[in-house]
């Protein structure tokens, strides 16, 4: 089962008031695009990464010594209701159709591999509990909802974001020379992380009016 995140509106759904010789008020939806994930804000697909002589780099631990949640990590969906032109209130009701798959984001002097991310996850997971993934995928917000009262004359907005979980620490890779991989060269990088709860679908949603 989906849980969704702390919303500051009411989630229920009441039939608009009719308003007598008003035009019809309409909804209009905004999906936001697909991000990919991202290392030091230059998207993965795009890093080349040389051929060296070191092997590695390669996890071998991380100690996670600040931890967080940022509510509005990616944006998901926005709904828009025009009341402007109506003399009485009506009720906003939204429930997510669609949503892009949304990446994670990684920072620090080092080549986040698939290998190097992994263990990060479960470092944390060991230090704070839960399970964590480095990707929302295509349509995984579909069914969150959201209702509002729009008043007259306003214009009203629901808004949805994916919560993220932000990690700083210290990662400890190693690399070795391919003519002698039996010696290890370690280094400590300062790292931090911005990934996903993979346990439950975890959702933030603001409403207002203008």
């Amino acid at each position: 089962m989906k849980k969704i995140g702390t919303l500051i509106v009411a989630i229920s759904l009441v039939v608009p008031l009719s308003v007598n010789a008003a035009a019809p008020s309409k909804t209009s939806v905004t999906v936001f695009p697909a991000t990919e994930s991202t290392v030091n804000d230059v998207p993965e697909s795009q890093i080349i990464r040389p051929m060296d002589v070191m092997a590695g780099p390669y996890f071998y631990s991380y100690n996670p010594n600040t931890n967080s949640i940022n509510n509005k990590f990616k944006p998901i969906v926005q709904y828009d209701q025009d009341n402007s032109r109506n003399s009485g209130s009506v009720t906003m009701s939204v429930s997510v159709q669609k949503s892009t798959t949304q990446g994670s984001e990684w920072g620090g002097n080092v080549e986040f591999t698939g290998e190097i991310k992994a263990g990060i996850l479960g470092a944390v997971s060991t230090k704070i509990g839960g399970s964590y993934k480095q990707t929302r995928s295509t349509n995984e917000a579909v069914g969150a909802s959201a209702s509002m009262t729009v008043s007259p004359g306003k214009i009203g907005h629901i808004k949805f974001w994916y919560k993220g979980r932000t990690t700083g620490g210290s990662l400890r890779t190693y690399t070795y020379n391919t003519a002698n991989p039996s010696v290890r060269y370690y280094l400590d990088t300062p790292i931090n992380a911005t990934f996903y709860s993979a346990d439950y679908l975890d959702v933030w949603g603001e409403s207002w009016q203008s």
